[in-house]
């Protein structure tokens, strides 16, 4: 991740759920962020936290 303290949606800092909207300003590259908006996870971010859970936690339920 290049971007960890601000997010990709508007400016990152106090937008969330319904001030990001179609006209709101996004980062170029949502990958390289950790957040999407000031507390959303971007999908890359919850790709790895769910990879994570799957090989450290799915072995103890099944």
């Amino acid at each position: 991740f290049k971007q960890t303290n601000v997010g990709c949606c508007g400016t990152g800092l106090l937008e969330f759920g319904l001030l990001c909207n179609p006209n709101t300003l996004v980062c170029a590259d949502p990958s390289t962020y950790v957040f999407w908006d000031a507390i959303h996870p971007t999908q890359r971010t919850y790709s790895l936290i769910a990879d994570a859970l799957i090989q450290r936690v799915l072995h103890l339920i099944l």
